[in-house]
């Protein structure tokens, strides 16, 4: 039997060309999974099944969940970009803190700010901007309409300064789904009143109508505490889950379950996912006869299909297998000895299919494999070398400014950027000073510009000097401005050091004749904070240039802080 197999496979089969074998092999090999899949399914119950569809489902649901969110976080970040902008703050404590005529131009100014934002929003019904005591800022909303607003705000969780999410059904029985934002004042974080806007359900339906899961089943949003459907999809209509379902699901709101599956009624099978921040779930219920009878469908048409291929397919499956696969692995074996370093293997060459060219080809490419192995780490290792030194020397000029020899603004943007994520971590302070050179224009006209190229590489050196610890920076910020980035330093320290590099400059004495002092001066502008997480590198390089804008105001060749309130 073994001599029989042998011949069959090393000798016969491999007189066919290797194409045909492996398309045979393929039309065999589709067989297979038939067969399998026959066994299995035969063996296969309903619970196996409803493994899969548990599996899928609560996939589903929480994807729904998650893109439901995604559209609410959508929403929250537009609302945080109004409820902060200039334009509400001041009109919301003008209207807190003015006369009647200061209100009503208040209340036209926000009501104008709402518009321009939401007006041309169909899918938000309702939008409103209430003042600290939850009343509607229009006094065009009807009472019924305002009281019952002003209610659901009233009775609306408080979130830490996050917005809430609830359902709201105003006078008329129409409901939306609400955004309600709490709006405190920036400076003083004092509360200013309340954004509310009410968002059509079908704006999410068209999640629901992109997800089908056969006949039979149906998908919707539920929120648990209100006990009623919020968004379906149209075919399923207006129908109220099972009680069971829904008791289901408000126990799992109260023990804090975000997602699971479970059946109920004796019936039916439902996967679910929570909404975060919210009592709303996305539902996906099946029922149980449809596992039963695609179980029972599945079963029978494999095992019909898998008997009949099942003993012609292994028998064939066996022989082209080993046909294929004795003499691929002899050629695998031989690349590992070569890839290992062995490049003396050869191959034996036997039969006349496309395994022998492939056999004798790689004989031929072992011996140039060998020849060109040596020329090649030596190769490689020369040109490693450069590179390594090349990448070296790209990397310290790509830091450095050209003309001073100092950071450049591309080292000092990054060290900036880095200096202040760590001052907000660490509650440290963090000083700026941005200098510019008076009148270096005149300077340039009147010397030339290689003596202003001179004077600037005197003016960075004696900066870079003033840079004594390793976390602080001299840098070229641009034409004849520089900056200084001083860590773990308060304002009075930054004064000091500001003070002293002026003065320092002032001491060389580098002659100006077109400025009023008749030798080089510099403007510095100062800024020390002690940061946090929403303090941003443009607002700190905008207080340095204002504090530098006001010593130049000021008559040039001093120092000036900048005003930084609280975070100073």
């Amino acid at each position: 039997m073994s001599r029989l197999t042998d011949y069959l496979s090393q000798h016969l089969l491999r007189k066919i060309p290797i194409r045909q074998r492996l398309i045979g092999a393929f039309v065999l090999l589709a067989l297979l999974p038939l067969v399998i899949s026959g066994v299995i399914s035969y063996a296969a119950s309903t619970a196996a099944i409803a493994e899969r569809t548990r599996v899928l489902s609560t996939e589903v649901v929480k994807q729904v969940a998650k893109n439901i969110e995604l559209g609410m976080a959508k929403l929250e970040s537009d609302s945080e970009a109004l409820v902060l902008s200039a334009r509400v703050q001041g009109g919301l404590a003008h209207y807190a803190g003015g006369d009647e005529v200061a209100r009503a131009a208040a209340r036209r100014e926000l009501l104008r700010a709402l518009l321009e934002r939401y007006g041309s929003f169909d899918f938000i019904n309702q939008k409103y901007l209430l003042d600290r005591d939850n009343r509607i800022i229009d006094a065009q909303v009807f009472a019924t309409l305002g009281r019952g607003v002003e209610g659901f705000a009233a009775r609306a969780p408080k979130l830490l300064g996050r917005p809430a999410w609830s359902i709201y059904d105003n006078a008329g029985g129409q409901k939306s789904l609400v955004l309600l934002r709490a709006i405190h004042d920036k400076a003083n974080n004092a509360l200013l009143g309340s954004l509310f806007l009410g968002v059509r359900p079908s704006h999410f339906s068209a999640i629901f109508e992109d997800v089908d899961l056969g006949s039979g089943t149906d998908i919707f949003l539920f929120d648990a505490d209100a006990g009623e459907t919020v968004v379906r999809t149209a075919r399923r209509g207006e129908a109220a889950p099972a009680p069971a379902l829904a008791a289901q699901l408000r126990r799992g709101l109260q023990r804090g379950q975000r997602s699971g599956f479970t059946g109920y009624d004796g019936s039916h099978l439902a996967a679910f996912s929570q909404v975060a921040d919210t009592s709303w779930f996305v539902v996906s219920t099946i029922p149980l006869a449809k596992l039963s009878t695609e179980a029972q469908a599945v079963r029978d048409k494999n095992v019909l299909i898998g008997l009949g291929g099942l003993l012609v397919s292994i028998a064939l499956a066996v022989l082209l297998a080993r046909s294929i696969s004795a003499p691929l692995e002899r050629l695998l074996e031989s690349m590992r000895e070569t890839e290992s370093g062995n490049y003396a293997i050869r191959m034996t060459a036997e039969g006349k299919d496309e395994l022998t060219q492939l056999a004798r080809r790689f004989n031929q490419m072992a011996g140039q494999v060998a020849l060109h192995h040596v020329q090649l780490e030596a190769r490689v290792s020369e040109r490693t070398h450069d590179l390594a030194a090349a990448n070296g020397k790209l990397a310290a000029l790509s830091m450095t400014d050209g003309l001073t020899g100092i950071a450049n603004r591309r080292r000092f943007d990054e060290a900036l950027a880095a200096e202040l994520a760590r001052a907000a971590r660490a509650g440290a302070p963090l000083a700026l000073l941005m200098l510019d050179v008076d009148f270096f224009k005149p300077y340039n006209d009147h010397y030339g510009h290689q003596q202003g190229d001179d004077c600037l590489r005197q003016l960075a050196a004696l900066l870079a000097a003033h840079a004594r610890r390793a976390s602080d920076l001299a840098a070229r910020y641009g034409g004849e401005e520089f900056v200084l980035i001083a860590a773990d330093t308060d304002g009075a320290t930054a004064l000091a050091l500001a003070e002293s590099i002026r003065a320092a400059i002032d001491a060389l004495q580098l002659p100006h004749a077109r400025a009023p002092l008749g030798r080089v001066s510099v403007s510095i502008g100062v800024v020390s904070l002690r940061p946090d997480d929403g303090t941003s590198v443009d607002q700190l390089l905008r207080m340095a240039d204002q504090a530098l804008y006001r010593a130049k105001e000021q008559g040039r060749n001093q120092v000036a802080a900048a005003a930084v309130g609280a975070n100073a």
